[in-house]
């Protein structure tokens, strides 16, 4: 059994990023599976959110360094950054914007109020929802325009930006907004389904509450 280990619960979608990463590399792992700011994963990230990793000696927590450790840690294809400059400019400008403006609206504005709150016996909150939809329908549509009809997100092979973003669809497409919205946007669409046949991707499909 690998010294890897991954923290932080299977529903999270950064959670899943790092997973899907392990997977492509083919790299064994144990994973606790730790809510968000729970005590257990307070211990594993200062503001207890997950994922964080332990390897043999190595702490590392943020799932876009985490990211980068395993994809030259573990060097064995696939190679999950471009090559080329250029292109690997592309790709951290789509995870940045995923980042900044993907998961702020279509995760915690939408999801996390519309989905998980009522699975934990919580009631919705709707407002928020409707507050986030614009804002995820934007930052949609910027992602749709940029894709340009590419199997991939970023030149002829899958990249962190592709592992960044599909599982926030995945989540977003449970809502019945989101649903409804993802048509809309052709190349988003064709670009997830390719995702969908990704083996990495179908291993790693949370089971929701």
């Amino acid at each position: 059994m690998s010294d890897l280990t991954v923290f932080g619960t299977s529903i999270s979608p950064f959670t899943r990023t790092i997973r899907m990463c392990l997977e492509e590399k083919e790299e064994a792992y144990r994973i606790y599976d730790y809510m968000p700011g729970s005590e257990e994963q307070k211990a594993e990230h200062p503001f207890g959110k997950v994922p964080a990793i332990r390897d043999a000696d190595l702490h590392l927590y943020e799932t876009l360094a985490i990211c980068i450790y395993i994809d030259e840690e573990y060097t064995s294809d696939p190679q999950l950054q471009p090559r080329d400059a250029i292109e690997k400019a592309d790709m951290f400008q789509r995870v940045s914007l995923y980042l900044d403006e993907g998961y702020p609206n279509l995760i915690a504005g939408c999801v996390i109020p519309g989905i998980l709150l009522p699975a934990m016996g919580k009631p919705a909150d709707t407002a928020k929802v409707a507050e986030h939809l614009p804002k995820a329908e934007k930052y949609l549509a910027v992602a749709d325009k940029e894709l340009r009809g590419q199997h991939w997100m970023v030149g002829e092979e899958m990249s962190l930006a592709d592992f960044f973003l599909a599982p926030a669809i995945y989540l977003f497409k449970k809502l019945p907004e989101g649903e409804k919205m993802l048509p809309q946007f052709e190349n988003l669409s064709a670009w997830y389904t390719h995702m969908t046949n990704v083996e990495s991707f179908r291993e790693t499909e949370p089971k929701l509450p």
